[in-house]
């Protein structure tokens, strides 16, 4: 049997219409894909038994947040904070880290989007076809590029 190692790969959210802007104004991250041993602590499913005969149980997934952005988000491309109360305060993140430590309106649906990519644990057959470590693609939602 054969797999394909592709150990970081660039992925554009699909986030506040970032895959309808030009190429290079999208915003951009490099996912680091987990090791074996690490993918068992960055995700973690909660079943919630159902409380009345008509309800259905319910299974929740967690994402260890501050773990995946820390060690398997490397750079951001294109990602601007606005202070509208202060507009020299504005913050470029151009890091994992960085967004792990950010606070601003509308990171939960892109944390969520990125959390997703790292966890997803596919390969897309345009990933497969890669051969150049700096080439990019995206494994679910996203899409492909530099």
């Amino acid at each position: 049997m054969k797999f394909t190692a592709l150990k970081s790969y660039v992925f554009y959210p699909d986030v506040n219409g970032n895959l309808d802007l030009p190429e290079a104004e999208r915003l951009s991250v490099e996912i680091t894909r987990p090791t074996a041993e690490d993918f068992g602590t960055l995700l973690s499913l909660e079943i919630a038994q159902k409380n009345h005969k008509d309800d259905e149980d319910r299974s929740v997934f967690r994402y260890n947040v501050p773990k995946i952005l820390r060690n398997h988000v490397g750079y951001i491309k294109n990602l601007t904070v606005e202070d509208v109360d202060n507009p020299e305060g504005n913050k470029t993140i151009t890091s994992g880290k960085e967004l792990a430590e950010a606070s601003f309106a509308g990171m939960f649906p892109l944390v969520r989007d990125i959390c997703t990519e790292v966890c997803a644990e596919r390969i897309s057959d345009t990933q497969k076809k890669i051969s150049e470590p700096d080439s990019a693609s995206s494994g679910t939602g996203g899409k492909n590029g530099n």
